[in-house]
């Protein structure tokens, strides 16, 4: 019975948030306007632009690399809890008495 109130709860929702449909009646047509619009498809650019991208050093320092930096985190944070752990040790023997 959830299941079923659920789904019906989920197509109210979607045809709630579903956007109406907007009928073509000239009355909302737009104005239509005397002066003529500048055209640009037609023309023609004076001159040409020729872009060459190379790149000749390689790739960088290795330790600017994202992936590098997110490595060299990612060890810190384990070390630390490492050294944390390690600082706390077990310290006494636990007794269990049955």
């Amino acid at each position: 019975m959830r299941g079923i109130l659920l789904s019906l709860i989920c197509a109210a929702g979607i045809l709630a948030a579903a956007p109406a449909t907007v009928s073509a009646s000239p009355a909302i047509q737009p104005s239509i306007s005397a002066t003529p619009a500048p055209v640009y498809a037609l023309q023609v650019p004076d001159k040409t632009i020729d872009i060459k991208v190379t790149d000749t050093h390689g790739g960088g320092r290795w330790y600017r690399s994202p992936i590098w930096i997110a490595i060299g985190s990612i060890a810190a944070v384990i070390v630390l809890l490492l050294v944390v752990l390690i600082a706390r040790g077990s310290g006494g023997t636990t007794i269990v008495k049955g």
